[in-house]
């Protein structure tokens, strides 16, 4: 295997485990009932959400902010991982699942967000 496949490898495992990551911070949210315990969105109480104060993560907020970083994580992580497949990957289908993927991410962070702000 090439040394820059290894590394795409590499990153596509952590893209997985970070979208793992990302159910499971979901789940906490839904088992404890807390998912709209931010109230606005994409702000968090008005604040930029990456800029929102650590000092108020606290109770539901600290499950629900954290969800909602995890979310941006595996986004970003998806949109990169989508780039490296699209300029160094030579299989098509491949370089299409890329961008399969940061489409459903899209959609799922837009689900996520319409929630918030049809349900409060």
């Amino acid at each position: 295997m090439r040394r820059s496949a290894r590394w795409l490898n590499r990153f596509a495992w952590l893209t997985c485990l970070a979208t793992l990551l990302l159910i499971c911070s979901g789940g906490m949210v839904t088992s404890k009932n807390v998912g709209l315990a931010v109230p606005d969105w994409p702000t968090t109480f008005g604040y930029n959400m990456f800029l929102f104060p650590v000092s108020k993560w606290v109770g539901g907020v600290l499950f629900e902010h954290t969800h909602r970083l995890m979310g941006s994580l595996v986004g970003f992580l998806t949109i990169v991982l989508a780039i490296w497949l699209w300029l160094g990957e030579s299989r098509q289908w491949l370089r299409r699942l890329g961008a399969i993927a940061v489409a459903g991410v899209i959609v799922q962070g837009i689900l996520g967000g319409l929630r918030v702000t049809m349900l409060k």
